[in-house]
């Protein structure tokens, strides 16, 4: 299991513990994912641009 699959389970299980909403915990999740993948966008190495 991946750190991020770890993470996201961790995650899971706390929201459903503190009694959130199936939806909301889904949300919540949308929002974490989509914020990892901005982060990796940014550190993901620049190409150059094509010349002419």
């Amino acid at each position: 299991m991946s750190v991020l699959e770890m993470l996201v389970r961790r995650r899971m299980q706390e929201e459903y513990a503190k009694g959130t909403s199936p939806e909301r915990i889904t949300r919540l999740l949308q929002e974490f994912l989509n914020g990892t993948e901005a982060s990796q966008a940014d550190a993901a190495p620049r190409q150059a641009p094509n010349s002419r």
